[in-house]
């Protein structure tokens, strides 16, 4: 039987690389805008398919001019911008491996990165330079550092002048098999480990989010999470490319500016973390409560009706609620979520609205998608189905238990941690991935997660809690804007020295009135009656004993996972002081 154009494009796609695919697109897209990014006078610095193509042959040719390598590190340190793009392409060019690094890290964690990887060169943007300028006398192993802005530094080379001349060597030969990328994980729980990905890696994920999303020349793509995350990369940037979509990046998550740049741009797609969707959400429905009366019972039994319809795969959102459409530009049609678990109240109300939310599930280790929902197999509460070509299954306790530990193997597994394999044999046996996650499979193939194996709270009961499921519940209501939970040691009653249940909580200002928002008793009396509120959806041992609010916005890894063990120091630490 003869096979589908799609399916000889697939298996064509399996067994090339970056840099090939970099020369179809060159080809096949021409000038058509690739990357644009809105600068400081409101215009759009464009870039197009060709020029993204020539630009990476000169930074490859640069760098083997350099001296670097095969198999040299040669780092990334920017905020997302075409650059960015320029310089990845450019560096799988000459065979080097990619070390991005995340712009949020302070300048002991990226030097760690850099001195553990051994990277000779860096790119780095004017934003960051200050990181790189301070840390040279500890970066042993930097030969060159190379700026995407055009302010000279000293013998610091500019991007802009690297230039391929005729004759020169342009790239080096790259095979599926070779490491394209080593992304350090954040560090959440350690020492920061070096997760080694492949071309093999990154393409079979570029293929399968390219098949869920179904990106096409005509998508206008809106990029918001930072470029080493691996979800922006393989399905933010390659696969958008490889589609001939054009990609935006913004450099704001606040709704009103995000809106105006969909706006801008028509956007059609994004990826995104449930803490964007949350305040896409609230802007919405805090809206709603400055209605007249009569118009907000009028917008909620609509998206009442629509939640309903939904249950039998009707939808009628974009019709009942063209207002929030046009606000957000009106071509706006699909979410894909990732990054941490995504409250299904949430997610089913953007669905109601007439969006199209997927959710997904995945780890840095994984390239980085595990499952994912898809247009015709979407199951809100879920992170969907394995990706296609990969296996998923469940190290269950005992026979009687409903979940367990979620293993995995298939294309998208790691070749391992960089320079250790003490770590790297802990989590990957027999071609099995354990990624630490609790979970199961429900009856049609879905995935469910229950959360993470290190984050559990063991109270002196022997009763265990999964953290995220408490947040689930608490994090519903519109007066928070985030919440942690964690398991304190309890200095008092009965449960004094073991755990209990405690929280920290960032209000959602907006939503307390102007006489209230500086007034930390009325804030804490209002967030304390609505967690006591929510609670009777929890069974009594997982409610919360104790919160306390936070004016700032939690840290965050770059898939903006809330940081559980920095902030357990801090509350740990705190108690200590208090103690003494």
């Amino acid at each position: 039987m003869m096979k589908s154009y799609d399916e000889m494009a697939k298996e064509v796609l399996e067994n090339i690389t970056i840099h090939d695919i970099l020369e179809v697109i060159n080809k096949k897209y021409g000038d058509v805008t690739a990357l644009q990014i809105k600068e400081e006078g409101g215009n759009f610095r464009k870039l197009s398919y060709v020029e993204l193509g020539r630009r990476a042959v000169d930074v490859s040719s640069a760098l083997i001019k350099l001296g670097i390598e095969k198999y040299d590190r040669v780092a990334i340190l920017s905020e997302s911008r075409p650059e960015w793009a320029i310089a990845c392409f450019g560096i799988t060019a000459c065979g080097a491996i990619i070390v991005p690094i995340d712009a949020k890290l302070g300048e002991k964690e990226v030097q760690f990165i850099l001195n553990d990887s051994q990277a000779k060169c860096v790119f780095v943007s004017e934003k960051h330079f200050g990181t790189i300028d301070n840390s040279k006398t500890a970066l042993p192993h930097i030969k060159n550092i190379i700026t995407f802005d055009n302010v000279k530094h000293g013998d610091v080379i500019l991007l802009e002048d690297l230039k391929m001349k005729e004759g020169e060597e342009k790239y080096k030969p790259i095979h599926p098999e070779d490491t394209a990328l080593v992304v350090y994980t954040s560090g959440t729980t350690g020492i920061a480990k070096g997760v080694e990905l492949s071309y093999r890696n990154l393409l079979f994920q570029a293929i399968g989010i390219s098949e869920i999303a179904c990106y096409n020349k005509e998508d206008q793509f809106i990029s918001i999470l930072s470029l080493n995350h691996m979800l922006e990369m393989a399905g933010g940037l390659i696969a958008p490319l490889y589609a001939g979509s054009c990609i935006t990046y913004c450099d704001t998550i606040k709704t009103a500016a995000l809106a105006a740049i969909m706006k801008e741009t028509h956007t059609t797609k994004m990826i995104c973390v449930p803490l964007v969707l949350k305040m896409i959400n609230d802007d919405i429905m805090s809206k709603v409560e400055k209605l007249p009366s009569y118009k907000k019972k009028l917008f909620m039994g609509l998206l009442t009706l629509s939640r309903l319809l939904l249950k039998l795969n009707i939808r009628i959102g974009r019709s009942l609620f063209p207002s929030i459409h046009k606000e957000f530009g009106g071509s706006l049609r699909v979410f894909l979520s990732g990054g941490a678990p995504l409250d299904p109240g949430l997610e089913l109300n953007l669905n109601a609205f007439g969006f199209i939310v997927l959710q997904g599930y995945g780890l840095t280790e994984t390239a980085p998608v595990i499952a994912v929902n898809s247009y015709k197999h979407n199951r809100i509460g879920t992170v969907g189905m394995p990706l296609k070509g990969s296996e998923v299954k469940i190290l269950k306790e005992n026979e009687f238990a409903k979940d367990g530990e979620i293993l995995t193997r298939g294309p998208h597994v790691m070749k391992g941690y960089y320079k250790n394999p003490e770590k790297t044999a802990e989590v990957l046996k027999d071609g099995w991935l354990y990624t630490g996650d609790i979970g199961y499979l429900d009856k049609d193939g879905f995935l469910h997660i229950s959360g993470r194996l290190r984050n559990l709270i063991v109270l002196t009961t022997g009763k265990k809690i999964f953290p995220e499921e408490v947040e689930e519940v608490i994090g519903k209501t519109p007066y928070i804007k985030e919440i942690c939970v964690l398991g304190k040691t309890a200095t008092e009653g009965e449960r004094k020295g073991g755990e209990e249940v405690y929280a920290i909580v960032v209000p959602n200002l907006d939503m307390f009135g102007q006489d209230e928002k500086n007034d930390e008793k009325k804030i804490k009396e209002r967030i304390s009656s609505e967690i006591a509120r929510l609670s009777g959806n929890l069974a009594d041992y997982k409610r919360i004993t104790d919160f306390e609010i936070w004016r700032e916005d939690l840290p965050k890894t770059v898939s903006r996972k809330i940081k559980r063990k920095e902030l357990a120091d801090i509350i740990k630490k705190r108690a200590l002081e208090n103690k003494g």
